[in-house]
């Protein structure tokens, strides 16, 4: 273990047990994408740790049921697979590849279960399954109000999507579970006149 920090941009990151996981992107020297920093507020210092995986070709971060998923980008195929990392034991282990399907959609963690906003047909959100390990399809969102590329945010038992020119819509996960169909939501139009997407921000907690 090394008490220091790794200069690195373009990282990605998840907050676990009040410390705060950041790994990925790129660094001053090769070896960065291959480690880790933890920061713990409690001593107010950073640790750099060598990478516990077999590859460092990590795309997102989710803290879910005490451990963290890690989603991988294969570099010799361009395939996406999924694996758990345990802080307690440092460990690593392979998972269920059907999780992974959402490397590339918004993701919030309610109450211990996951959220995906799914983009390519129009918006519809979607719950994982830990029981089955599927994803499934909690409701769509009227394309009225979504404007994507958006991003998600959760407070309490609240999704708010927050989609081009900051317009924001809110899904109540309790109100969505009983419906089928369309997602009843509430929403607010853009803040702002220029169309901003909120894919670079980023919400560790709140």
């Amino acid at each position: 273990m090394l008490c220091c920090f790794t200069f690195r941009c373009y990282f990605v990151s998840a907050s676990l047990n009040e410390k705060l996981y950041i790994t990925g992107g790129y660094g001053l020297t090769d070896k960065s994408p291959n480690s880790w920093d933890i920061y713990d507020p409690a001593t107010d210092s950073w640790c750099a740790h060598k990478n516990p995986m077999l590859t460092p070709d990590i795309v997102k971060f989710v803290a879910l049921d005490e451990e963290l998923v890690t989603i991988h980008r294969a570099a010799w195929n361009r395939l996406y697979f999924a694996g758990i990392y345990d802080p307690l034991v440092r460990t690593w282990r392979g998972m269920e590849n059907e999780i992974a399907l959402c490397c590339s959609s918004p993701t919030v963690v309610v109450d211990g279960t996951l959220y995906t906003l799914e983009q390519s047909m129009g918006t519809k959100l979607m719950r994982w399954q830990k029981d089955t390990k599927e994803w499934a399809t909690l409701g769509r969102l009227s394309d009225k109000v979504t404007r994507p590329p958006c991003a998600l945010v959760a407070i309490g038992r609240k999704i708010h999507v927050i989609g081009r020119g900051l317009s924001i819509v809110t899904v109540d996960v309790d109100t969505a579970a009983r419906v089928d169909g369309f997602v009843v939501t509430t929403s607010v139009g853009p803040l702002v006149e220029e169309d901003l997407t909120p894919e670079r921000c980023t919400v560790i907690t709140i």
